[in-house]
């Protein structure tokens, strides 16, 4: 991460509404192009303008002086879809606060939330009738008076008292009659305020002079200082130094978004790259369809980060080939994302497309049928990235060859848990290290450091566990059959039987047997397996006697050993209810599975085993 040298990072200021809501509509105050949209329901903008009003605290504000075009930026919502000028300032944080007060204080189509329009009123009479005389003295009547109304899609507005109609704001004429002033208003370079104030004042004067006078104090002293209070709020304001780096930026966004909605690295890529006449999102947007369309990876949640970190991979590995004498790191972190220009991912985007499509056939064929077992997500960083340097080097055939390699070091890392740690570390080494193995050189890491404790076996319960995952499809890729006698299982009889992870030996039915059972081992995954929604409920409780009987009588004992087979699951000792005979073979069996795709040392099964933590 870059860091800043000397002097002042900041500018503290106070900067009022009157000057920030005029400077957004003009545009001379924008967003960068990668902040989320504005998404706040009417209710709490309401409470943003009541803390406005009352003069309490509504946070500061973060912004940062435009001096290049290294962000794209864009207008705030509801002041246009183009900038209009050119910003002299970017917004950092403060999006959402300043987007609500726009849209209910400054402009007439008023706040939009979820395709509807709603509009704020300040009722004026219940303002003006408070005995105090002060809005500083007694109980202040802003909060009651503060209403808001949807528009309907033929464009009339009315407020409701819960359910009940109560008038029209639709037109001028309506919101006179009720008093109803509309906030936005109260910022209205054109005079309509005084306007409106003018009129309003008359009619409930009925004209009478005297009467007028009196209602001007009134509303001098009860209604006025509400409308200064909220044009010069003063809003705390941070201006950061106009040569801080986007790393640092990026930081910013990701630990200190006061909403709680950081954004992810590929938002500011996509800002970044904008600036450079490169599309990402759009581009993103394509790729997934085309995968889509192409029934690829539906087993991998598709995250826009992990593609670029993927072709940071790339872009650093050829970077280091081509100076060899130069210390070049291969990485992924978040500034080698931020460095990325456009020429380098037009240049390894269909590269990378490639490897994820090699990547898809290599995890169905691994037994990974659903996103649901899959053991990690963050996998397809160095995968695919293994995959399109070796198709963009070496061909189909050299990719194909190289399959053996990488099922070794892939279930390596899944039974090693080793994904649990720094991704970004992982898989910059991983993928290095599994290209050198490739090319003849030694095991990576994940490979020649590779011990299995057998205990762990005994130890796993939750699906959230990436080695618990990993039995599960590793009893897929062996030949596991539905357990409804539907045949081998598949991605699609997975997902169209809901097969999930479920008790061989049920938890109720141990307390059943002879001398009731209790053993941790239970809901391990030595006693867990893939089995379809309707198969699940047949079993229900039932001793494994019982139910293999039943089974046995509607498939054929033939069958349906076969299918406990397929499963790693001794046919036998299941149907005496032998249980802990059952624990020691199958625990041996999925011990032998795994041998047989990671090789190396297994330590052998003891007694003392605990319970571990669940991967997330």
């Amino acid at each position: 991460m870059s860091i800043l040298g000397e002097g002042s990072l900041f500018t503290p200021k106070s900067v009022p509404l009157l000057e920030l809501l005029p400077g957004i509509h003009c545009h001379k105050i924008a967003l960068p192009n990668f902040q989320r949209p504005w998404r706040w329901e009417p209710e709490r903008v309401r409470e943003l303008i009541i803390s406005v009003a009352y003069r309490y605290p509504a946070g500061s504000l973060l912004t940062m002086p435009v001096i290049s075009n290294s962000f794209a930026l864009r207008p705030f919502q509801g002041s246009g879809d183009k900038l209009k000028d050119n910003p002299n300032l970017m917004v950092l944080d403060g999006q959402q606060r300043l987007t609500s007060l726009y849209q209910a204080l400054f402009v007439r189509n008023g706040v939009e939330f979820r395709e509807k329009s709603f509009h704020f009123y300040l009722d004026i009479p219940h303002l003006m009738s408070d005995p105090d005389g002060s809005i500083e003295t007694g109980d202040p009547f802003f909060e009651d008076a503060l209403f808001f109304v949807l528009q309907e899609k033929d464009g009339q507005k009315f407020r409701y008292e819960g359910l009940r109609k109560m008038y029209s704001l639709t037109k001028q004429e309506d919101e006179m009659a009720h008093g109803a002033l509309p906030l936005w208003s109260i910022f209205d370079p054109d005079g309509y305020l005084s306007d409106w104030k003018t009129n309003f004042l008359i009619k409930q004067s009925h004209e009478d002079m005297k009467e007028y006078v009196q209602l001007q104090k009134t509303w001098d002293n009860l209604v006025q200082p509400w409308i200064d209070r909220i044009r010069n709020y003063p809003f705390p304001v941070v201006e950061l130094r106009a040569d801080m780096p986007l790393s640092a930026i990026c930081h910013i966004f990701e630990k200190v978004n006061s909403q709680g909605l950081p954004l992810d690295v590929f938002d500011l890529c996509t800002a970044i790259l904008w600036a450079q006449g490169f599309f990402l999102n759009d581009k993103w947007i394509e790729q997934i369809k085309e995968f889509k369309d192409q029934n690829l990876l539906q087993m991998q949640p598709l995250n826009g980060t992990a593609f670029l970190q993927s072709i940071a991979l790339l872009a650093s590995m050829d970077r280091k080939r081509a100076n060899p004498g130069e210390r070049l790191a291969v990485a992924c972190r978040k500034r080698d994302l931020m460095e990325l220009d456009k020429s380098t991912v037009e240049r390894y985007w269909d590269i990378l497309v490639n490897g994820y499509k090699e990547a898809s056939i290599f995890m169905m064929d691994q037994g990974i049928l659903s996103e649901r077992i899959l053991p990690y997500t963050t996998m397809i960083i160095p995968l695919s990235a293994i995959f399109a340097d070796i198709r963009n080097r070496k061909g189909e055939v050299g990719a194909k060859a190289a399959w053996p390699k990488i099922k070794r070091w892939y279930w390596c890392s899944v039974f090693s848990q080793r994904y649990s740690g720094p991704v970004e570390t992982y898989s910059a080494l991983d993928f290095e290290q599994v290209i050198n193995w490739i090319d003849d050189g030694a095991e990576p890491d994940a490979v020649r450091t590779f011990i299995f404790r057998s205990d762990s076996l005994q130890e796993i319960s939750s699906i959230r566990n990436a080695m618990y995952k990993g039995v599960l499809c590793l009893l897929a890729q062996n030949g596991a059959q539905d357990f409804s006698g539907g045949g081998g299982l598949n991605a699609i009889l997975f997902h169209d039987s809901g097969q999930d992870h479920h008790h061989i030996f049920p938890w109720n039915a141990l307390s059943q047997l002879p001398v009731p059972i209790k053993d941790p081992r239970a809901d391990s995954i030595i006693n867990k397996t893939l089995i379809s929604a309707a198969a699940n409920r047949s079993i229900s409780g039932k001793l494994p006697s019982k139910y293999v009987m039943e089974w046995r009588n509607k498939l054929g004992a033939e069958q349906y050993d076969r299918i406990l087979e397929s499963h790693e699951i001794d046919p036998e000792l299941l149907s005496k209810d032998l249980w802990n005979e059952f624990i020691l073979d199958r625990r041996e069996r999925l011990k032998t599975l795994i041998e047989s795709v990671c090789g190396g040392d297994f330590q052998p099964f003891s007694d003392n085993y605990q319970p571990i933590e669940d991967d997330d």
